[in-house]
């Protein structure tokens, strides 16, 4: 039996997306499975799986099977594990934290070493807006988007990432977390990525700058530079067919590629309460 036969997959959007049907990800895996579930995600790039029941032990032991789960430096997590975040938003949980990841990013691309995958299971879904999250192809947005001109242009140029950047108008002066936050902005100073990458296992090419995390061109001058990514960031909202769109129920799982997507989480429920346990893989230290 081939890998592609070990899933019942159903096909969300031509550009983007799939459906796992009938896998409890709370069972440990074939290679065969885990396998299969590689292919499908460089295929489709983001998958879902619906009516999972996972503790964090084994939410972090699924995300294993793809990389090395991520603590993250500043986000709450829950208390079996630090590599489980907990992303909770609600008037109930903090009247003064409103939801904040209603932008386009792919995660911790200010990292030396930037997630690969990651994974998002719904625990706490609101009965109104729903906090639906939305993934766009960025492998489509660079062969689609971009002249042969444009794309020579960028394939020369390196962008800078900044931790500092995305997190520090989120922390109040006066909180607890600011300590801990300068530690992090320390210990992680801004990072240069490539403008254009290509993916190890498909060779595919995929833009690589996002609105939240990305400062400047370092090639170009400060006007150059914010011209040319601000038209580069317009992209992602230029073709909606490059893009899906899921409506979280609660135990819903969805796992993407870091590398060739971003994704954008609506804010359109609160103050109602929703609470997601987030998983980011990076790549092994021992095969860097």
């Amino acid at each position: 039996m081939t890998t592609s036969q070990q899933l019942n997959i159903e096909v969300l959007t031509p550009s983007i997306g799939a459906v796992i049907h009938n896998l409890d990800l709370s069972q440990p895996l074939t290679k065969a499975q885990k396998d299969a579930l590689e292919q499908a995600l460089y295929k489709y790039h983001v998958l879902f799986f619906r009516n999972q029941n996972l503790t964090p032990i084994q939410q972090r032991d699924f995300a294993r099977l793809f990389g090395e789960p991520h603590v993250h430096p500043i986000f709450l997590h829950t208390t079996e594990c630090p590599e489980v975040s907990v992303l909770e938003y609600g008037l109930d949980i903090d009247p003064n934290k409103k939801p904040d990841s209603d932008i386009w990013h792919t995660d911790a691309t200010w990292s030396t070493n930037p997630p690969i995958v990651g994974m998002l299971y719904a625990k706490i879904v609101p009965k109104q807006g729903g906090g639906d999250t939305l993934w766009a192809n960025m492998i489509e947005i660079y062969k689609k988007e971009l002249s042969n001109e444009m794309k020579a242009i960028l394939s020369t140029l390196v962008a800078e990432h900044s931790f500092a950047y995305a997190y520090q108008p989120l922390i109040k002066p006066d909180s607890a977390s600011m300590e801990q936050f300068m530690k992090t902005k320390e210990t992680n100073p801004p990072v240069k990525q490539p403008v254009i990458r290509e993916h190890p296992h498909t060779k595919e090419k995929y833009l690589y700058v996002n609105k939240c995390y990305t400062t400047k061109i370092s090639e170009l001058n400060e006007q150059e530079s914010d011209l040319l990514l601000q038209y580069l960031f317009s992209l992602i909202n230029k073709r909606p067919e490059f893009t899906c769109r899921w409506k979280w129920n609660e135990n819903d799982v969805c796992l993407w590629d870091e590398r060739t997507t971003q994704h954008y989480a609506t804010a359109d429920y609160w103050p109602q309460h929703r609470r997601m346990h987030r998983c980011v893989m990076m790549e092994n230290k021992d095969k860097i």
